[in-house]
């Protein structure tokens, strides 16, 4: 199961006594292997901006080399963390120029990565090579529809001729999604789209940004990751992942797969034009866009209703606190720090900037 900007879970053993999977800008496949990454995928939604297109000339993606946004400035006396936010998806193979954040990285003395979320499960579970045999073939039947049903047979007729008119247009002989139930195939529609557009993920920028943080002498890197580990056998992670695919219901999941196409009929031109705006550096389009979160997403709606809210809405609010540790540590000690987060949390009400300037913190957004 894939979702924007985290392209799935990656297995990783950071620890002897567990095996973390672990949410990521990008990721591998190799989490279909593994049940939490179905369990947990809710998590990774990742709210997009909405915008309603107009009838407006088609936008075309910015290419050479470009600057970027702004850096967000955030002061405690004479103690400044710099927040870069990036966005997804931005112009593929962007040539990023980092002069901004280089200048900060040069005066800095510590820096906050791109948070992660790690969900470990004992390695005897998830190692096990008949497990991974096991978690195979179930993640393959949850994420495909009852009685080998295809999107023609589960989407109004409506619906499917608006998604067979999106696949016309953008992939005619790939027919992989057809197979797949609504909610997963919504959200692989939208990836494969975008990539016609040449929209692709941040990754390489924030990758580079990583490299050249860590690479500086003297700076510290302060860890802002929160780790949940999910006990419970094979059997009991597996009922657990089918609880949950099983009990969203095919109402929800045509609400989301329709919100996903309707996307892409009325707004791809409108977020060419916001990938244009960050990678240009301009804030104002999105800073005037209103955010797609809670009520307004019916695809995070969904996940937050299923049989996980409790795990979900855990693993939200502990990050969240991890983060905001790190970042009061960061701005009571050094006098320069460098983080990066993702544009959402800079520009949304109930954002980790928001909750930095809730306990007293001073704010200079760009202009």
């Amino acid at each position: 199961m894939v979702w924007p900007e985290t392209a799935g879970f990656r297995a990783q053993g950071r620890k002897p006594q567990s095996v973390a999977i672990r949410s990521r800008v990008s990721g591998g496949d190799d989490v279909k292997h593994l049940i939490t990454g179905l369990l947990l995928a809710g998590f990774l939604l990742q709210p997009a901006f909405a915008q309603t297109a107009g009838e407006e000339p088609e936008e075309v993606v910015v290419r050479g080399v470009l600057p970027g946004p702004p850096l967000w400035r955030i002061s405690n006396g004479e103690h400044v963390l710099w927040i870069f936010g990036y966005v997804s998806p931005i112009p593929k193979d962007m040539q990023w120029e980092s002069a901004r954040v280089e200048n900060v990285v040069s005066r800095a003395q510590a820096y906050l990565p791109v948070p992660d979320v790690d969900v470990s499960v004992s390695p005897l579970v998830a190692l096990n090579p008949i497990n991974i045999f096991r978690g195979v073939r179930l993640a393959k039947r949850l994420s495909s529809n009852e009685d080998d049903k295809t999107l023609a047979d589960v989407l109004p007729a409506e619906l499917h001729q608006r998604y067979l008119a999106i696949k016309t247009r953008y992939f005619p002989r790939n027919n992989e999604l057809d197979g797949q139930r609504p909610l997963v195939a919504g959200q692989n529609l939208a990836e494969l789209v975008q990539d016609e557009e040449e929209l692709g993920s941040p990754r390489d920028i924030l990758r580079k940004i990583d490299r050249l943080a860590k690479g500086q002498r003297g700076v510290k890197v302060i860890n802002t990751d929160y780790s949940m580990r999910i006990s419970g056998g094979y059997r009991a992670l597996a009922d657990r992942a089918e609880a949950l695919a099983d009990g969203i219901t095919l109402e929800k999941e045509l609400e989301c797969f329709e919100w996903h196409v309707g996307r892409i009929e009325t707004d791809m031109e409108a977020m060419k034009s916001r990938a244009n705006s960050w990678a240009l550096g301009y804030v104002d389009e999105f800073i005037n866009a209103p955010l797609l979160r809670g009520d307004d997403d019916p695809c995070f709606n969904l996940m937050m209703a299923s049989s996980e809210t409790q795990t979900i809405t855990e693993l939200i609010e502990k990050a969240d606190l991890e983060w905001l540790a790190a970042a009061e540590m960061a701005l009571a000690e050094y006098d320069t720090t460098l983080a990066v987060l993702h544009i959402r949390e800079l520009l949304n009400e109930g954002g980790l900037l928001a909750k930095l300037k809730a306990r007293g913190y001073s704010v200079r957004e760009p202009n």
